[in-house]
Order: C-alpha cells, then sequence, then structure tokens
C-alpha cells in the first residue's frame, strides 16, 4: 500500500493514548446544551468546552501564544472540527468494525489505562511537602560540595582592535591618559570597540574561571586589588586595558536558591523508585515461554523476502 501523507488537521499532535483520550469525547458528539458551539456542521460542532479541554492539554506558553493570535485559534478550532467530522464519517461507514481497527483501538485504550495506573502508583510514592523539605535540608547540609558556587571575577575593559602597531600605540597613550587621571568609565564609552561593555563604562560583570581568553584572565589573574590596571594585554580580538573591579571568593549557595531543584531531585527520585518497585513486582509474576517464542520468530522469518524478493524457505 503506498504510504499516505495526511492533512495537517489529521496528524497526531501527542502521545497516541493522550490523543485518543482527547478524541473520545469528541467521537461521542455529545455538547452541553449551556455550551455555546464555535463551529456548527450538518453533523458534528465544536463547542467552547471543546476547545477549553484542547487548550488545557498544551504547556501554558503554548496556549498563551495561540489565545494571543485569533488566526491560530482558528486553526485550532477547524484542526478540531474536521477531525471530529472525520471520526464521525468512520463512524458511519462502520470503519470501526474493521477488526484492525478494532485491534488499534484496544490497544490505545489499554495504553490509556495503563498510564493512567503508572501516574497513580508515583503520585501514591510522592512525598508530602514538608517530608520533601526536610530532606532538601538534609542533603543541603550533607553534601556542601554540591552547592558551591565558584570564585568569580568582575573587570572592566577597553578594547581597540586590531592587532597593527597602530592600534597597540592607541592602547598605550590611553593607558597613560588614565594613570594621569583620566575617569576609565569616560575613556571606555569613549574608544571602546567592544559596544556591550563601552555602553557601561567598560564593566564586564562578574565571570568565572575559563571564561574569557586565556591571555585576558592571566592579566586579569595578576591584578591584585581592586581599581587594580593591567597593562596593555592582546588578545586575538585586540589589545585591552584591564581594570579589576571586585573578586568573590569560592562560597556556598543559600539554601533558599536551591531548595527547588532539590525538591524536584528528591520528587523524581521518589517516583522513580515507586514506580520501579511496582514494574519489577508486576514483572515477577510473569514466566517466559522460550520455545513459544522461538517458534514465533521461525514463523516470522518465513515471511521475510529473501534479497532476491522471494519469499524465504
Amino acid at each position: 500500500m503506498p504510504c499516505l501523507t495526511l492533512p495537517r488537521f489529521l496528524r497526531i499532535r501527542m502521545p497516541l493514548p493522550s490523543l485518543l483520550l482527547a478524541t473520545l469525547p469528541l467521537l461521542s458528539g455529545v455538547v452541553s446544551a449551556a455550551d455555546a458551539a464555535l463551529l456548527q456542521g450538518p453533523v458534528v460542532s465544536i463547542t467552547a468546552a471543546d476547545l477549553r479541554a484542547e487548550l488545557e492539554r498544551m504547556p501554558a506558553e503554548a496556549r498563551g501564544q495561540t489565545l494571543g493570535q485569533p488566526e491560530e485559534l482558528d486553526k485550532l478550532i477547524d484542526h478540531l472540527y474536521l477531525r471530529r467530522a472525520f471520526a464521525a464519517q468512520a463512524e458511519r461507514k462502520g470503519l470501526a468494525k474493521d477488526p484492525r481497527i478494532q485491534r488499534t483501538l484496544s490497544t490505545a485504550r489499554e495504553a490509556i489505562m495503563a498510564e493512567a495506573q503508572a501516574q497513580r502508583v508515583t503520585d501514591a510514592g510522592t512525598p508530602d511537602v514538608m517530608t520533601v523539605d526536610k530532606l532538601a535540608q538534609t542533603i543541603y547540609k550533607a553534601e556542601p560540595q554540591r552547592f558551591e558556587a565558584p570564585a568569580q571575577t568582575r573587570a572592566s575593559h577597553i578594547l581597540i582592535k586590531g592587532t597593527e602597531a597602530e592600534s597597540r600605540t592607541q592602547a598605550e597613550k590611553l593607558l597613560a591618559e588614565l594613570k594621569a587621571g583620566a575617569k576609565f568609565e569616560d575613556i571606555a564609552k569613549a574608544h571602546s570597540a567592544d559596544p556591550g561593555s563601552a555602553a557601561k563604562g567598560g564593566d564586564l560583570g562578574f565571570f568565572g574561571k575559563g571564561r574569557m581568553v586565556k591571555p585576558f584572565e592571566e592579566a586579569v589573574d595578576a591584578l591584585q586589588q581592586p581599581g587594580d590596571l593591567s597593562g596593555v594585554v592582546q588578545s586575538n580580538f585586540g589589545y585591552h586595558i584591564i581594570r579589576l573591579e571586585e573578586r568573590k571568593p569560592v562560597s556556598t549557595k543559600p539554601f533558599e536558591e536551591v531548595r527547588d531543584g532539590l525538591h524536584a531531585e528528591i520528587i523524581s527520585k521518589a517516583q522513580k523508585r515507586a514506580f520501579t518497585e511496582e514494574t519489577g513486582r508486576l514483572r515477577s509474576q510473569a514466566k517466559g515461554n522460550d520455545a513459544a517464542l522461538q517458534a514465533f520468530i521461525n514463523e516470522q522469518k518465513k515471511l521475510l523476502p529473501t534479497a532476491a524478493g522471494s519469499v524465504a524457505k
């Protein structure tokens, strides 16, 4: 059978179980009298409830974007209507009686129920908020190295682009002006070729080890006190004049900063543990039949085409 490219409105937008779960109300055609029809056809319609349900399945950001763009909302309503109309046609033509479709629907229902039960298992394995917070504080105290904030340096610079002698001469002239008392911020705004920092008087903000090119980093490391100036430093960007502003030593992030991440980690581990235990329990109840599996494999191999295009013996 040739491959059929489905129209956009029929393409699956979510995993099969979720899609069919979303589609079941659409197949039913049941419409509340109190819910206004947004798109009415001769057989099916789309109501505000249908649209609301579809939007609720979207991530918050996508939902906001759709609601903010009337044309996108119209496309979504069309998508729902056409999906429902095609489903209604399929029902009228008796496609639900097709054994292949029945198997697909049965498998999808099974997947939906399994997904729902798996969710119940993980929900049951989720500790309460107070327990989670106590565990988070215990981990924070027991593993302080995990929450270290690396040492950081704040510096400002003036960049003169180019590697030719004229560029170095200009940089040395500006350095001399700075040593004579010129204001660093004014020189940076007037002459620095780094537009991002020049607008802030040359300020690069805080940065950690390895963030800057090697000649720049080595020059910064050599500076001792806030306010110290480097000499003219050459890098692949050009010539720099650097001023040390501030250093922050290695520190420990406050608990409030890492709490949410720890909570998520604890909940995730608890849910995975609950799910793993339940899958292990269920799997332990089953016993494989190696002979039957091998017979199945042999049967299927006979159906495979050979390299010459004939059926394998």
